[in-house]
């Protein structure tokens, strides 16, 4: 175990110094362009804020720190992630604005392209311009989650119920039609595991001047200004009277310090409050008040506990306490919430699935319910939920596989699953038995912990669209089996496989049809050495990550033509060189792919020892 943590705290180092180079290359490139040093500072702040809750919780954690210091070390990982991508937005900005002939400063389109775009924007149905517009209340290129943003639809009454259909689905359809239009634009992460949206930087100069003319207004009765994005938590500005909608966004200073909580006791038509990301501790009563609430998120934040004033929220459809202090157990009161179709827990740092009380089965509108413990009667209980389509279920242990797995098939709907075992970081082993055989319908699979096999049942779901192996420690490669999923499309083998070396048999010829997203996490993987001519055909993004050990890329990876971005973290010194462009010797396997980011084994540790001394001073 030492040994194992001190691995892991010098992979901590190495990611740290990387950030810290990022941020050196930015200064030397960018620095005379103050809209982009504004965006890298908050990526800054983002990771102080990471770093200093590391630390925070490293006093907490006492001998084992093993999974502490790995979610710190990803973290770090993304921070590095979010910093390359912004060079290269600025990059391809410089380009575009030449390209464009536009002159600096410019900010409203001309007259033949304003013409376009009020044509376009004419011929959408009403639910579409509702859902557009009301993307653009988040700041300008602020990202969204898909599955957030459906939910908020859904709350804020912009979509129209159709009998047999689910408006959750009618959402997803509205948003896909925008994407489809060129409204709003995609941003996958880097895992593949979520969609991120915003609005096309063109619309939403045009929509915000069509509000700013009062030429636009919502179809339902709320006005567009009792929508309120707050990213700097000045509240007093905001006329809580007329409040539908509050998001408190960024980095925030604690709302009991600044005693602004008392505003909201005039909110009374408040539909949705998110919190996510501020340091409350505790809700105040206020809350209790607020019976049209259909939205609570309080992701991210320091509260312990949910009050019992919740149980007025009848109207209550969404509530997100992911990463939520340290919740350890759901009151019972909240099985009087009957409206409730999204229950989303996810455990803090210390805390393992959330306990339920007794009785969950009896919330049959629920449609989400992730990060559960199921001991006791809750994987009989949840049998009850034949609705759901998304469950997420940690903690899974021999005690009570078989009733869970009985549960499971019952939801014929189920469109995600995601299943845990105990420390699966760890090589906890993951039961399964092999009566177990998921609904068809099943599009996200998401397995953590240590595996003897791969499912027998694996090969079966043709609807998969997206796969997650964590730490399955699988003898057998189990591309064999994945590669001929009809429609997947991201695939995370993340330490799934325990190989020392793959080949063309990873992937043969049409092998993964349809797979853009992979993610090969390996700290045995030492030598991949050939894909075939037309394996992977469109692939688009390729992780290598934790694979230490990889001395080559494989050849035939420059056949791969649809590839638009190439990750390795970290790579090896030497690999380096013969990546590199001036006589690299395996350039000519790269050189067609437009972004390529890498970090090499060089450790970073100036940068950390700094901020532990601060910290201690």
């Amino acid at each position: 175990m030492l040994v194992q943590e001190r691995v892991a705290f010098s992979e901590v180092e190495d990611q740290i110094e990387k950030v810290v180079n990022k941020l050196k290359e930015i200064r030397d490139s960018f620095d005379d362009k103050e809209s982009w040093i504004n965006e890298v500072r908050d990526v800054i702040n983002d990771m102080e804020n990471h770093i200093d809750k590391f630390l925070s919780q490293k006093e907490k954690h006492g001998a084992d720190q093993t999974t502490l210091i790995e979610c710190f070390r990803d973290d770090m990982l993304k921070i590095e992630v979010l910093l390359s991508e912004t060079i290269q937005r600025v990059t391809q900005l410089d380009s575009n604005m030449s390209s464009d002939g536009l002159k600096e400063g410019q900010t409203s389109a001309s007259s033949s392209i304003l013409s376009s775009l009020e044509s376009d924007y004419s011929k959408l149905s009403e639910c579409l311009q509702d859902c557009l517009m009301y993307c653009c209340i988040f700041p300008e290129n602020f990202l969204i989650h898909k599955g957030k943003l459906i939910r908020l639809l859904v709350a804020e009454g912009l979509i129209k119920e159709k009998e047999g259909r689910l408006m959750e689905d009618i959402a997803e359809e509205h948003i896909a039609e925008l994407v489809n239009r060129g409204m709003l634009e995609i941003d996958y992460e880097l895992s593949g595991n979520a969609t991120k949206l915003k609005v096309t930087s063109i619309y939403r100069e045009f929509c915000i001047r069509q509000i700013e003319e009062g030429k636009f207004k919502f179809s339902t009765s709320v006005p567009h200004k009792a929508r309120c994005v707050v990213t700097n938590l000045d509240m007093l500005k905001v006329d809580n009277s007329q409040l539908c909608s509050l998001f408190l966004i960024g980095k925030q200073t604690p709302l009991e310090e600044r005693n602004e909580w008392l505003k909201l006791e005039v909110a009374k038509f408040l539909r949705v409050l998110d919190l996510e990301g501020t340091k409350i501790k505790s809700l105040p009563d206020v809350v209790s008040d607020l019976i049209h609430l259909r939205y609570l998120c309080l992701k991210d934040t320091e509260i312990t506990e949910l009050p019992e004033g919740l149980i007025n929220l009848k109207e209550l459809q969404t509530l997100d306490i992911r990463w939520c202090g340290y919740i350890a157990e759901i009151p019972k009161f909240v099985l009087s919430l009957s409206n409730l179709r999204h229950l989303k827990m996810m455990k803090n740092y210390g805390v393992c699935g959330v306990k339920l009380p007794q009785g969950i089965g009896s919330l049959t509108k629920l449609l989400t319910l992730t990060g559960i413990d199921p001991s006791g009667e809750i994987a009989r209980d949840i049998g009850n939920l034949t609705e759901l389509r998304r469950l997420g279920v940690m903690d899974v242990t021999e005690e009570v596989i078989n009733e869970l797995s009985s549960s499971i098939m019952k939801m014929q709907g189920l469109l995600s699953l995601s299943l845990e075992s105990k420390k699966s970081r760890l090589t906890e082993k993951l039961v399964l038995v092999e009566s177990f055989s998921p609904p068809l319908s099943l599009q996200k699979l998401k397995l953590e912990g240590y595996l003897e096999k791969i499912p027998s049942w694996l090969g079966s779901l043709e609807r998969l669209t997206n796969i997650r192996l964590g730490y399955s420690h699988l003898l057998e490669n189990p591309a064999l089996v994945l590669q001929f999923l009809p429609n997947l499309k991201v695939l995370s083998l993340w330490h799934a496989y325990d190989g020392l070396q793959m080949g063309k048999e990873f992937c043969k010829a049409g092998g993964f049809p349809k797979l853009e997203n992979l993610t090969m996490a390996s700290e045995f993987l030492e030598e991949w050495t050939e894909l075939e001519e037309g394996a992977l055909p469109s692939l688009k993004y390729l992780l290598f990550h934790s694979c230490r050990r990889l001395r080559t890329l494989p050849e035939g990876l420059q056949f791969v033509t649809t590839l638009q971005r190439l990750q390795l973290m970290p790579l090896l010194d030497d690999h380096e060189v013969r990546l590199k462009p001036d006589g690299g010797q395996e350039n000519y396997k790269i050189k067609h792919i437009p972004i390529v980011t890498y970090m090499t084994t060089s450790m970073i540790q100036e940068l950390f020892k700094e901020r532990m001394m601060n910290q201690h001073h």
